[in-house]
């Protein structure tokens, strides 16, 4: 809803950006889902190894897909359950480093 003044005008949206991790047949899948009416510029998926997230989010992948690509839930043909960094990623703009959206980060296996 837009605000009017005599000086000025403003509006205000939100979006949200999902990231699901879940296990099915003892491997990592990934889902993704946005509200917004565009694409993230150049957004990717990514699942990394290591402790953290790295400071670079195009580094220390261990697997990767376009966020256009279908979303179906992906099957990474990763283990479940490897405490998996995992990460919605997109370009600043005008084609800049890229940078996180999302994270999510999957439990140590029992």
């Amino acid at each position: 809803m837009a605000t009017v003044s005599e000086s000025h005008a403003a509006v205000s949206e939100s979006y949200t950006w999902t990231l699901t991790a879940f296990q099915q047949q003892g491997t990592l899948w990934l889902q993704w889902h946005s509200t917004a009416p565009f694409r993230a510029q150049q957004g990717q998926i990514h699942v990394y190894a290591g402790t953290q997230f790295p400071s670079n989010p195009q580094d220390q992948t261990k697997a990767w897909k376009w966020d256009d690509a279908s979303n179906d839930p992906w099957n990474t043909d990763l283990p479940w359950g490897s405490k998996w960094f995992c990460a919605w990623i997109a370009q600043e703009p005008p084609n800049g480093p890229y940078k996180y959206v999302v994270q999510v980060v999957t439990p140590v296996a029992q």
